[in-house]
């Protein structure tokens, strides 16, 4: 953890857990105007243009050839054309606090694949036991078997991104030390959104319904927090600590969007609900600690 404080590092980690767990119920507000590819493409191409303009301001470079820059847009591809496309596609079909629970999944695709990349710490017996609470708590917490069964093809599609996430972040630290983090921030952002404008292009369609004001702030939300300062958070991360760690945080996505739930929409909490909090936060200690992988 070289060149970053525990201070730094917490309050990073915090931000992708709260921001990305609130950003399922922003995504489920804007679908109600906004066709999913066209959705998260504008608010790429917004979040670019912000973060352009601030990676400027702060004296980032965006030098060097064309294939110096190649390996930031693949990862925008991946993370933002596929994976995010995924998600605001699979949210017009699933229950968003639904899809964040299959995104859980990601900390165990993470810990499976970094055999496969050499470097990376392997899990010791604490860590594949936050592994596993991490995901029955999240279980729990969700209780998707008291909910409609959800439709199977976009449940495939989210889990599968999840997979392609966690094998993109393992990728991520192979360059990390390329790129400033916001600099690369800017390039996944821009070819990701260039990737969902041409597929909302290609469907021939922006809108689904009347543009409401709950839509718009859904779109500012995701474009300032969602995008500009949870990536960037999120790639400093990937510098300093393993994938497997960071990847952790999707546990606590779908607790911070089950209490935005609650708190917006009126939502009871049970007493399942309590206990697979405690399972979840147990699970990310576990993961968390330094002996654990």
């Amino acid at each position: 953890m070289a060149g970053a404080s525990r201070i730094s590092l917490a309050a990073a980690y915090g931000l992708i857990s709260f921001i990305w767990g609130s950003t399922y119920l922003a995504i489920k507000v804007g679908l109600e105007s906004f066709d999913p590819f066209f959705f998260a493409g504008i608010r790429y191409a917004l979040a670019t243009g912000l973060a352009y303009a601030w990676a400027r301001w702060r004296g980032v470079g965006f030098t060097g050839p064309l294939r110096h820059w190649l390996p930031a847009f693949a990862v925008g591809v991946l993370f933002i054309g596929v994976c995010n496309g995924a998600i605001f596609w699979a949210e017009t079909r699933l229950d968003s606090a639904y899809t964040a629970l299959l995104i859980t999944v990601n900390p165990v695709w993470a810990a499976l694949l970094t055999p496969l990349y050499p470097g990376e710490a392997r899990l010791k017996l604490g860590g594949w036991v936050g592994v596993i609470l991490g995901f029955v708590g999240t279980t729990i917490l969700l209780a998707p078997w008291r909910a409609v069964t959800p439709e199977l093809a976009a449940a495939l599609v989210v889990v599968t991104s999840a997979l392609i996430w966690a094998a993109t972040a393992l990728g991520v630290r192979r360059i990390r030390e390329r790129y400033d983090p916001l600099a690369l921030t800017v390039a996944q952002m821009f070819s990701g959104a260039l990737v969902l404008m041409a597929v909302a292009a290609l469907r021939g369609k922006a809108m689904v319904g009347p543009l409401t004001w709950r839509a718009v702030a859904a779109l500012a939300y995701l474009v300032v927090f969602g995008s500009l300062l949870a990536f960037s958070a999120y790639f400093f991360l990937l510098r300093h600590m393993d994938a497997t760690r960071v990847a952790s945080s999707t546990y606590i996505n779908p607790v911070v969007a089950m209490v935005l739930g609650v708190v917006l929409l009126d939502e009871v909490i049970t007493w399942y609900m309590g206990v697979g909090i405690a399972v979840v936060l147990a699970g990310v200690w576990l993961v968390m600690r330094r002996d654990a992988d």
